[in-house]
């Protein structure tokens, strides 16, 4: 309630910020990132606050985000239950108790940024006479577009929205050709990392620590394991791997989670059926991934749908080698490299396209490091926060020219 009070009695911010989600993934990740270098490079006054929690919360905390719901908030459970039962009026008015005071508290703020379609809700809770301009950085393509907020929120408040940012092409080709948004209005920023650091002992001892010999070839996917990432297309893919390569001593591994889950059981449960056991592992969602993913010799991105997924940066990022189905964002990063693809894209779920991609690479250590190099290069000289985030904020500054003004003489010396 203090920290409600205050915000109600504070002068408005340059920038207000609303992220859907602290949880471990490529859009709150990306938002981290921009909010960092912002207060470390410039003298912006931001606020932030999350409609939900997750892994990244308190990260987001220590920059002085709030967060206004969650899996501990007994008001956003409350409301879950009443709108599952159908009580969509109690709902919307437990909904108005828990975002209103903040939203209406932030109303003037001069630019107010929507971290992906999730946020979008919020704007209900946002005077329509609000003078400030209003972005939406959409991360989503089509599924997870219909499944985050559907169609009818989209038609009711996307007018409202002055300017959207995609983080891919695929995503900008979503809005325009299928949404109805003049392209003049959608600028594209693609999702930016800091530069991993994982020191070789560090990476001995985590692959140790997993279960994996030393000398073991390993083949790596990350994500939440839900339809949307196809876990049981990587477990397919780890079989018939498996199953042509029997001399090669193969290991596979699942980053990300909650792995406590159905999801995570019928992982397990399938590795052990396909006679993959003491070669899956499973660690679930770690503070350091760029750890773990750094054993990875081959990082499979068996996703049905991924716009520009942050992994994918991290892995480039780390050297390791890309095989893809042909969903999305890894078209626009194997591209990059002209006619010597930075990735190798395979046609949508063809495992055994995969699979054939794949003992490819591993037959060709040379070429495979060849193409991961070229891969890391262009990450580490395009996609790095002090390189993405003045691109984005010079963006925002089109938009808001105030932001332009704020920026302070720590980003004109960095620049």
């Amino acid at each position: 309630m203090a920290a409600l009070l205050k915000d109600l009695r504070s002068p408005n911010p340059d920038l207000f910020v609303i992220s859907h989600s602290g949880a471990r993934a490529g859009a709150p990740m990306v938002m981290l990132h921009l909010l960092r270098w912002l207060e470390r490079e410039t003298d912006l006054d931001v606020r932030t606050i999350l409609l939900h929690g997750g892994a990244m919360q308190e990260e987001f905390e220590d920059l002085g985000a709030r967060v206004l719901g969650g899996a501990g908030s007994r008001l956003w459970m409350i409301q879950r239950g009443l709108t599952n039962l159908g009580l969509q009026r109690p709902a919307a008015a437990l909904a108005m108790s828990r975002l209103g005071p903040t939203m209406w508290a932030n109303r003037s703020a001069p630019l107010i940024l929507l971290n992906s379609v999730g946020s979008l809700p919020a704007l209900q809770f946002l005077p329509d006479e609000a003078p400030g301009k209003i972005v939406l950085f959409v991360h989503e393509l089509d599924q997870s577009f219909e499944r985050t907020i559907g169609s009818r929120v989209w038609e009711k408040l996307a007018p409202r929205v002055d300017h959207f940012i995609t983080c891919a092409d695929a995503v900008t080709e979503l809005l325009v050709s299928r949404k109805g948004i003049d392209p003049t209005n959608v600028s594209c920023h693609r999702g930016f990392i800091e530069a991993p650091q994982v020191e070789p002992l560090r990476a001995s001892y985590v692959k140790r620590s997993l279960g994996i010999p030393p000398d073991a070839t390993v083949i790596g996917a990350v994500g939440r394991p839900d339809w949307r990432k196809a876990p049981e297309l990587f477990i397919r893919l780890a079989r018939d791997v498996h199953r042509r390569r029997r001399d090669l001593d193969l290991h596979f591994v699942w980053l990300g989670g909650p792995t406590d889950t159905a999801e995570g059981w019928y992982m397990v449960h399938d590795f052990e059926a396909a006679g993959l056991h003491g070669r899956f592992h499973l660690p679930g969602e770690v503070v350091r991934p760029e750890e773990v993913m750094a054993l990875f010799d081959i990082f499979a991105l068996t996703s049905r749908e991924d716009s520009y997924p942050l992994a994918m940066v991290e892995a480039a990022a780390l050297g390791v080698p890309i095989v893809s189905f042909d969903n999305g964002g890894v078209r626009e990063l194997a591209s990059a490299g002209g006619d010597r693809p930075l990735a190798t894209v395979v046609p949508y779920l063809d495992v055994d396209a995969m699979a054939d991609a794949t003992l490819d690479m591993l037959d060709d250590p040379a070429g495979r490091a060849d193409q991961a190099d070229r891969a890391r290069q262009h990450i580490l000289s395009t996609h790095l926060t002090h390189q993405a985030a003045p691109r984005l904020l010079d963006c925002l500054a089109d938009l808001e020219p105030g932001l332009a003004a704020r920026r302070g003489d720590r980003l004109a010396f960095s620049a």
